[in-house]
């Protein structure tokens, strides 16, 4: 039997059935299987799929694996290594591309999604603010803190800079837990309150303050304890 016409002709189909469906429903091997085509040309790549995945435990673990890492497993090397490994590097790049178009925002689903490759794989909390204008494009995205798993510190001045480059606005604080727990310590609570009384005299608006982990994200403003804060006319009091 020759094995490469068999692996041709599976390749083939695996090819029209992302063509016909794109990678929906389909399951974290066969999504490294067609990817891994590209890099490895002449072997049956199921089976590195497959030790990929038992190695790293899902497809984002894979994602998020080193170069190193990813080469180190059986049938894998170099050039697959930065294959896989790039995934999630352009995936960040065209979150920050979007930047460009000024989208509007209007959710906090909406701002997580947008964020979420910046502050993912990660052992650090990052903290960045969000700038909107009067009509509610986005201007800008800064980070303005990063820290180890105690918690980042955040300088209020240095935001107000960026507010006052920016004009903006409308700001939206974001930063992620790298612990997978998305509820705001008092840390958090705290940097709120000052950082929403901080912007007032500037006649700017704090407007939602959200934290992201790597499967969710909890939003302040849509809180019934701090939604005083951001819809109401006082400041935020324990």
């Amino acid at each position: 039997m020759d094995n490469g016409n068999v692996h041709k002709g599976h390749r083939q189909k695996v090819r029209q059935r992302y063509l016909a469906n794109g990678l929906e429903g389909e399951p974290a091997h066969n999504v490294l299987e067609l990817l891994l085509f590209y890099a490895i040309p002449y072997k049956d790549t199921n089976p590195i799929a497959h030790a990929l995945i038992d190695r790293f435990g899902s497809l984002s673990g894979v994602l998020r694996a080193s170069i190193p890492e990813l080469a180190s497993v059986k049938g894998m090397g170099e050039n697959a290594a930065i294959l896989l490994h790039l995934v999630l590097d352009v995936y960040k790049a065209y979150a920050d591309d979007l930047l460009q178009t000024g989208d509007t925002m209007e959710t906090a689903e909406q701002i997580v999604d947008f964020m979420r490759p910046k502050v993912i794989n990660t052992v650090d909390e990052k903290v960045y603010v969000l700038c909107f204008g009067a009509n509610g494009k986005l201007l800008a995205v800064r980070k303005v803190a990063q820290g180890d798993l105690v918690g980042a510190r955040l300088d209020v001045r240095a935001i107000a800079a960026i507010v006052l480059e920016t004009n903006a606005q409308d700001v939206v604080l974001l930063h992620n837990h790298p612990n997978g727990v998305a509820s705001p310590s008092g840390e958090d609570i705290e940097t709120t309150k000052q950082l929403y009384v901080f912007l007032n005299t500037m006649h700017a608006h704090l407007v939602n303050h959200i934290i992201v982990t790597e499967n969710g994200y909890y939003s302040m403003a849509d809180k019934a304890r701090f939604v005083h804060l951001f819809y109401g006319m006082e400041p935020l009091v324990d």
